[in-house]
């Protein structure tokens, strides 16, 4: 008994060990194809919050501080909202198009990334780079890095 969790012991060191070099053994162009993918998707989602304020600010009878309290209600779901008067009606509809708006650029973003992945590193490299990243570490400062360069 003692052998056989020694073994899984050594089998599962050898297969954190393997992981480990394979995560690490990115080349310079794959860490750059995904610091270009994270400043493309970057390049989406900062525009959503300025865009949706455009909206509000467009819209007569609704300001910032209504969409806040709404939203604090709804959590980005309009029907949880009342909608017993034509106000809140209203109030109600805005809402559910601000934030179809808000999703339909969320997953423009997503669209782009998985675009990206999977042309210019592959789903298998992306999700390990990726992972990679998320640690920190190596990775993660040669990205931030490279984001930083490109946005100088």
């Amino acid at each position: 008994m003692r052998k056989l969790s020694k073994a899984v012991l050594a089998a599962m060191l050898l297969a954190f060990v393997a992981i480990n070099v394979q995560a690490q053994d990115f080349s310079d162009e794959d860490i750059k194809d995904y610091a270009v993918i994270l400043m493309a998707q970057k390049s989406i989602t900062d525009k959503i919050n300025p865009y949706i304020n455009s909206l509000i600010d467009q819209q007569e009878g609704f300001d910032g501080n209504m969409y806040n309290e709404l939203n604090a209600i709804a959590k980005g779901d309009a029907t949880k909202l009342p909608s017993s008067t034509e106000a809140e009606k209203f109030q109600q509809t805005f809402y559910a198009t601000l934030m179809k708006r808000k999703k339909d650029r969320e997953k423009g973003a997503g669209t782009v990334v998985r675009t990206l992945a999977k042309y210019s590193l592959g789903a298998k490299k992306y999700n390990a780079i990726k992972k990679a990243y998320k640690s920190g570490g190596d990775v993660k400062a040669k990205v931030d890095g490279l984001m930083a360069s490109m946005t100088a």
